[in-house]
């Protein structure tokens, strides 16, 4: 791995990371990175959640439905591989494009929250599949 879990904290704690995490996810999709299904990057913001850690806002169009969507992600899990990057950041934004942002949506499809501007959000903030209809008791 190009780097620790140690190094990974110590990025996440500074007060840039949001930022840093941003830009990393804007150069992975201009630049061709590898999706799992092809996904258009429309709009990238920021926003910090009431405990300090930063939040995207990625709204995205992706080629398996026809709705605008919109991610809601908090920037404090780690990734679970390096995904070829050479920082925490860099892995992080390949993480979120291949595997949130590009993958399809499955059960979270059904749980999608329309905002005044058309487009459907989900992710962090959102339903989460264990409020599905398929998963409850």
């Amino acid at each position: 791995m190009g780097w620790t879990s140690e190094e990974w904290q110590e990025a996440a704690s500074e007060p840039d990371w949001g930022v840093r995490v941003a830009r990393a996810l804007r150069r992975y999709f201009s630049t061709g990175g590898y999706l799992l299904e092809p996904a258009r990057l429309h709009d990238l913001r920021l926003e910090v959640d009431s405990d300090g850690v930063p939040v995207i806002l990625a709204v995205y169009d992706h080629s398996g439905w026809s709705k605008r969507t919109g991610l809601r992600r908090r920037l404090d899990r780690i990734p679970f591989a390096e995904h070829g990057a050479d920082t925490p950041e860099g892995s992080l934004a390949a993480e979120i494009a291949k595997y949130e942002i590009s993958e399809p949506l499955g059960r979270y499809y059904d749980l999608l929250v329309k905002d005044d501007a058309d487009v459907w959000w989900w992710g962090d903030g959102y339903p989460d599949l264990s409020e599905h209809p398929d998963f409850r008791k």
